[in-house]
């Protein structure tokens, strides 16, 4: 089979490797679109290091090759699936506890690590789901980080009545924004840059607010209301993180969703915190129950996945494609391991 080999930072290779064999309780899947993410990013750029060379990748979409001896689920040959490719060691005190997106061990090099972008990948059948047909593997391929936004937002005990705050209009606040938009909610969202607000317009939002142009406090009050129950901060920076703590109200949530870079520091009113009773927590990965949830609301098919589509490359172009997923501007660019996911992006268009 081909793979694609990180060697080193901004270099790939399309290298052949032996197809592998599944083991007692694996499935073997044929990968179709493997999406390029933030890790992937970092990794590619040298920000951050796994180890050299590394098969990496985890947005990943396919379908059932073979299975092993042992596998309890109803698969077939054939079937799509979607791959949940954290790795989870089962056996510290997070994992045990049913809070195993924290799993002490999900970097240990003795367990496999991350393997998406390769044409196929055998791995143990609790991390396979089967996905409605329909969804299409290019749509399929973000369910990996539709489930990271079922995780941020399920810190937030979501009630009807609430309404929602996303800080930044990027990939993952647009896949939080569809989520909340699939309950009925009330959802604001706020940006710097014109043509992420306007996706998110079409996205669905209720309010967009240009933080670059307009004063944020005031943009939600012409919207009609004056605080927001839940603010999600998708966006770097302190400005981000500051904007929260204007706009969230009296027994709100704020979530901090996105990494920062290293240095970035803020100021808390402990007195503020103290007389409104806002609860402030960071969101990290997924649970396997986050997955399954994520999996039901792609069989939903109601979620405009495929606006966040920015472009498609084959295997072989594997290289321009991560060199073309750093442009800021766009959203998730898929690598596609055969020749329908390219046939499928004419047909379903993208971002």
């Amino acid at each position: 089979m081909k793979a694609i080999e990180l060697i080193g930072p901004g270099r790939v290779e399309v290298v052949e490797k032996d197809r592998p064999e599944p083991g007692e309780g694996e499935v073997l899947v044929r990968i179709k679109a493997c999406a390029i993410c933030t890790l992937e990013r970092r990794l590619f750029t040298g920000e951050q290091a796994i180890s050299y060379p590394i098969v990496f990748g985890h947005e990943v979409s396919g379908v059932v090759e073979k299975m092993g001896k042992g596998v309890l689920s109803d698969f077939q040959p054939g079937d799509p699936v979607v791959l949940d490719l954290l790795n989870r060691c089962g056996e510290c005190l997070y994992c045990r506890t049913g809070r195993s997106n924290q799993c002490s061990n999900k970097f240990n090099p003795g367990l496999p690590i991350l393997g998406g972008m390769a044409q196929f990948v055998a791995r143990p059948a609790r991390e396979v789901f089967a996905i409605d047909p329909e969804v299409g593997f290019l749509r399929a391929s973000l369910t990996e980080p539709l489930s990271d936004c079922v995780h941020s937002l399920m810190r937030t005990h979501l009630s009807p009545e609430m309404k929602v705050l996303m800080i930044g209009a990027g990939t993952m606040g647009l896949l939080h924004l569809a989520i909340v938009k699939h309950y009925g909610m009330f959802c604001a969202v706020s940006d710097v840059n014109e043509s992420k607000l306007a996706k998110a317009s079409r996205f669905g939002a209720d309010c967009v607010i240009n933080a670059a142009k307009d004063d944020p406090v005031e943009a939600v009050q012409r919207a009609g209301f004056d605080a927001a129950s839940i603010a999600i901060v998708t966006a770097p920076g302190k400005e981000a993180v500051e904007e929260a703590f204007r706009l969230i109200g009296t027994l709100g949530t704020i979530v901090l969703y996105s990494a920062n870079p290293k240095g970035v520091k803020i100021e808390l009113d402990p007195n503020f915190i103290h007389y409104k009773e806002i609860t402030i927590t960071g969101s990290e990965g997924r649970t396997e129950k986050d997955f399954h949830q994520a999996v039901s609301l792609q069989n939903s098919r109601g979620l405009m996945l495929e606006q966040l589509i920015s472009g498609v490359f084959v295997l072989d172009e594997a290289q321009r494609a991560l060199e073309v997923s750093l442009d800021p501007s766009l959203y998730r660019i898929i690598v596609a391991m055969d020749e329908s996911a390219i046939t499928e992006f004419e047909t379903i268009g993208g971002a």
